[in-house]
């Protein structure tokens, strides 16, 4: 019997409608519960209200960017997974998250939903 999604919650940090768009309706199609906060001061807000099982956060946003929400994340909530999904991660800021405890995985806007969705599964 295939694992059931009904009840996972995935956190989705980004400000980019053109990707938030596409990416809600195909997570929503595979039953996931799914929030969205446009920057990360809104999504570490919901994060302490809600146990998300999966955040999927940008690294370029204002008032708080990913690289924030990655360290805030790591030390308040050790237990939580996190996918890097952004525009453009350059060599800095790669070095910085790629041996986060709770970065999964890091991938380049646009990126593959059926790749994105097998990692998801994979983590929850």
């Amino acid at each position: 019997m295939p694992k059931s999604y009904a009840y996972k919650k995935i956190l989705i940090i980004d400000d980019d409608e053109i990707f938030l768009k596409p990416l809600i309706k195909f997570l929503t199609l595979m039953k996931f519960q799914v929030n969205i906060a446009s920057n990360g001061v809104i999504g570490i807000d919901l994060h302490k209200t809600i146990k998300f099982d999966l955040i999927i956060t940008d690294l370029k946003m204002e008032k708080m960017n990913g690289i924030e929400v990655i360290k805030l994340i790591n030390k308040n909530y050790p237990d939580s997974k996190l996918i890097v999904v952004s525009g453009f991660v350059n060599d800095s800021e790669f070095q910085e998250i790629k041996n986060s405890p709770n970065v999964a995985a890091i991938y380049e806007k646009p990126v593959d939903y059926e790749e994105l969705l097998a990692k998801i599964k994979e983590i929850i």
